[in-house]
């Protein structure tokens, strides 16, 4: 049984072979999951990640129970995590997770006799992200994810985006990272070997590839606002790529949604691509 609770299970073979896979086939329709049931359990806001999910799974002819709204299920009335895993694992072929707490989405494979996927575990992981995070790059970087120099800006103490990536690009050659945030939301898990913080965006943005933009999580108790100006965004050199997990607040202006750097729309259909090769191989 293959659960996804972290990018370290994602080896760079895997990924290489859902990628090629996900380019082929971009979101073709099939019934290769005819008769497959995943539940989607979100224990926290969702649209673009449950959405995603959903869109996967039904082009693959799959069906999908939504529980977006945990206040309108057991769960309201204090039934644990566990239980709800496995009430959910015995009518359904696999269970994609978001909840509040880290470590939630391992303590849910315990119990479950179905797959997990972890689709953000409190400030911990998203591994699903990184899956599609990582094609965006591969995409728009001839197929290579080493000799980069990423820059990543806004809360990235609780950005669980940020952290399943940092660990995913810190597999390859000669990636160098620029992190950029206040003091109190700086990176809080172990630092690549090349890394340079700040809290000056202006001091990196003419020697960016990748632009990695964030919001601050004011869910998580993060106070800081910041918006990147046109100015800006326009320094960066006419290859580089500028990326967004979304929501958007006001991180990057409307402004600059026409310009070819910016991938964050891509970004959010090739999540649909890379999840529906990501749940043919689960639920195989």
């Amino acid at each position: 049984m293959l659960h996804i609770l972290s990018v370290d299970d994602l080896s760079n073979d895997f990924l290489y072979s859902l990628w090629q896979e996900a380019i082929f086939k971009k979101g073709l329709i099939n019934n290769k999951l005819k008769g497959k049931i995943l539940t989607n359990l979100f224990y926290e806001p969702s649209t673009r990640t449950s959405s995603s999910f959903y869109s996967a799974m039904t082009r693959s002819g799959g069906a999908v129970i939504p529980i977006n709204d945990v206040q309108f299920s057991s769960i309201a009335k204090g039934e644990s995590l566990e239980d709800t895993i496995m009430t959910m694992s015995a009518m359904s072929d696999a269970i994609v997770i978001r909840h509040t707490e880290n470590g939630s989405a391992r303590r849910a494979s315990m119990v479950s006799k179905v797959p997990i996927i972890n689709a953000g575990d409190g400030n911990g992981e998203h591994p699903t992200q990184t899956i599609l995070d990582g094609f965006t790059i591969y995409c728009f970087n001839n197929k290579k994810l080493s000799n980069l120099r990423i820059t990543l800006i806004g809360d990235l103490k609780n950005g669980r985006t940020v952290k399943s990536l940092v660990k995913l690009l810190n597999r390859f050659d000669n990636n160098h990272f620029n992190f950029v945030s206040p003091s109190q939301l700086k990176f809080s898990n172990p630092l690549p070997s090349k890394y340079y913080e700040t809290d000056n965006i202006d001091e990196v943005l003419k020697d960016t590839d990748i632009l990695y933009v964030t919001r601050v999580q004011k869910e998580r108790g993060s106070r800081h606002n910041y918006s990147l100006s046109m100015d800006q965004l326009n320094s960066l050199p006419k290859k580089s790529i500028v990326m967004h997990p979304f929501p958007r607040i006001n991180e990057i202006p409307q402004e600059f949604d026409k310009d070819s750097r910016a991938k964050y729309f891509d970004q959010i259909q090739f999540g649909v691509w890379c999840r529906q090769i990501l749940l043919e191989r689960v639920l195989s």
